[in-house]
């Protein structure tokens, strides 16, 4: 443990109980969450007459979740773990024990992320005597590490992509793979996840390179520089499988879903079903994941995730989570099975014998994000985080709709977490009447303050090959090829209310002076360097292009270059290209938190030099 945040790497403190699952009631829980899972974790314990105890950080002391614990009354504690960003606060494993000590608390459910699939962290929560609820240890370090997890599914026979099967240690060794299970190839962190510790590599001379790279990534992100090699299968669907099991053997597999709507690795749309595998294959799938929970002795909600090969038709393990899905309420509309709820019966010793997985209609989740849509300067479209304030918010309540939202009118959408800001879950009598019913409703949501993914969402719900459901993980950077993303970026800008914001060149002039103010477009934390070691991009009497990088805005985990080309005016780009500026003035200080339309820099243009 150092400084609070358990590396992967670190021993476990050698104790009989140590990852052992010691089923107890459950009467008091501490939620390790934030966001939407903090929700969703927060009704459900409320629901089932549990004291509850919500950690936050400084940013979320406001949130929704934290809103209702202490509503809750006597019910609800929500407990500060001060600090802004993961690693000052979820990540802070020695705070959230001391916390869990210190309230009495008799479980600690993890939540989605951070912790949740520590093994040393739920070993030491275990240690205190506390109910972790999850599943056992080591389940948690076989599972976790992809390469022991696809190791042990080869042991029972599973299939597996085709790969190292193993971890690679050196960028020659990953070359001799590669040339044996063919280019493009996937380079993945051990211990990656959530889109992240991925990188495609389609020749050989990109190897060493990308190679280092994502060793170094690895270990900066996750703790562990681990990787391993897998065939990029190039036309696939993101299939997954949800289990339920307890500490008797009896399992579950109580719904499938597909998730291959996605962009960067990150799922976007989830459904009930999918509409290329066949029943076969389905009977396949929940047969390999109830191999693979049983073969690991698995406790708890878990989901065990597989490719399929389109061209192939066939499918292969790919991972299994060894914790709740953002994407569960799925399975949980056509069910009617509540998995958090079983999560806490399992956790207490009870079984899940008596449950039958008999699915009715088609459940649909949408994943609002707050991001907006850009062009970049080369011309590719990409999404940007958009925190901020809300200042208007109308999500109306109905019968086959299930809502779980962080945010309401009034609150602030924190930059220092990912960008999903609501769940939406729809039920309907088949695939087609759920993706009208999701149209339908989402047509009736309005959002302001923050820009969102909702008009590209329902674009997505209208285009007939979404509809007809022939498609592939390809299917959004190839749907935003053949739309007019201009107009879709007006549409977003319409619906976040920000297009009468716009400002003009006059607007940003000081007065009695040729000076000008740079505001920023967005929240976010201001950086004058590309990293703490490496100097400044400008400074004062610096003299710049209108493409040159001023500074970098973090929010949501993701790095913005700001160029003055980032700033929009009315009639288009504010700052004029072939104008050069001369840098009189920063205003923000490296590391300061800012908001939308902050005073960043003043410059002042330069006279043209004249021709020889």
């Amino acid at each position: 443990i150092m400084a609070g945040r358990l590396g992967s790497e670190a021993p476990l403190a050698q104790q009989p109980i140590a990852g052992e699952f010691a089923p107890r009631p459950v009467q008091k829980v501490l939620i390790h969450a934030r966001g939407c899972t903090a929700v969703k974790l927060v009704r459900k314990a409320l629901e089932a007459e549990l004291d509850v105890v919500l950690v936050q950080s400084d940013p979320d002391m406001d949130s929704v979740p934290a809103d209702m614990v202490r509503a809750a009354g006597a019910a609800g504690t929500v407990v500060p773990i001060g600090g802004n960003t993961s690693d000052e606060s979820y990540l802070n494993a020695l705070s959230i024990l001391n916390i869990a000590e210190a309230q009495q608390v008799d479980a600690l459910h993890p939540g989605i992320g951070f912790l949740s699939e520590t093994p040393n962290f739920a070993a030491l929560v275990r240690q205190k005597g506390i109910n972790f609820i999850g599943p056992k240890v080591m389940s948690m370090e076989t599972m976790g590490n992809k390469s022991n997890a696809i190791s042990t599914t080869m042991s029972i026979n599973v299939p597996v992509v085709p790969g190292s099967h193993g971890i690679i240690d050196s960028s020659e060794k990953a070359l001799e793979v590669a040339e044996r299970v063919g280019y493009p190839i996937l380079l993945k962190a051990v211990h990656g996840g959530g889109g992240k510790g991925i990188v495609k590599v389609a020749r050989p001379e990109q190897l060493h390179q990308q190679f280092h790279q994502v060793t170094a990534e690895a270990k900066s992100a996750f703790g562990n520089g681990d990787i391993y090699i897998e065939k990029c299968v190039t036309s696939l669907r993101h299939i997954e499988a949800q289990i339920l099991r307890d500490r008797f053997g009896h399992t579950r597999v109580i719904g499938l879903r597909d998730c291959s709507v996605q962009r960067n690795n990150q799922k976007l749309l989830e459904e009930s079903g999918s509409t290329l595998l066949s029943e076969q294959l389905r009977s396949e799938v929940f047969a390999c994941a109830a191999k693979i929970a049983e073969a690991v002795d698995y406790i708890g909600a878990g989901t065990v995730e597989f490719i399929y090969d389109v061209p192939s038709d066939a499918i292969y393990f790919m991972e299994m989570n060894t914790r709740l899905q953002v994407e569960h309420p799925v399975t949980e509309a056509v069910t009617g099975i509540d998995i958090v709820k079983q999560q806490f019966l399992i956790a207490s010793g009870e079984s899940v014998e008596h449950l039958t997985a008999s699915e009715t209609g088609y459940g649909l989740e949408v994943r609002v994000n707050a991001e907006r849509c850009v062009i970049d300067g080369d011309g590719e479209v990409t999404f940007m985080p958009t925190p901020g304030k809300i200042t208007k918010y109308h999500l109306p309540a109905r019968d086959d709709v299930d809502l779980i939202s962080m945010v309401d009118e009034g609150k602030t959408v924190s930059p220092f977490y990912d960008s999903l800001i609501i769940q939406i879950i729809i039920h309907g009598e088949n695939r087609i009447d759920a993706i009208d019913r999701m149209r339908s409703y989402l047509e009736t949501v309005v959002i302001e303050g923050v820009s969102t993914n909702i008009s590209l969402v329902k674009r997505i719900l209208s285009d007939e090959v979404f509809r007809e459901g022939d498609y592939d993980t390809t299917y959004l950077p190839k749907f935003l090829n053949r739309i007019d993303v201009p107009a879709l970026i007006d549409e977003i800008d319409e619906a976040s209310g920000s297009r009468g914001d716009v400002v003009d060149l006059d607007s940003l002039r000081i007065e009695g002076s040729q000076e000008l103010r740079v505001l920023s477009p967005s929240t976010g934390v201001f950086y004058r360097t590309p990293s703490p070691s490496e100097p400044e991009y400008v400074n004062v009497g610096s003299e710049v292009e209108v493409d040159e990088v001023l500074c970098v805005l973090e929010a949501m985990k993701m790095f913005a270059p700001f160029r003055l080309t980032s700033c929009a005016g009315a009639s288009g780009a504010l700052y004029p290209a072939g104008q050069r500026y001369r840098i009189n003035r920063i205003n923000v200080s490296n590391g300061q938190q800012v908001n939308e339309g902050d005073l960043l820099f003043v410059i002042e243009p330069l006279a043209a030099e004249p021709r020889p």
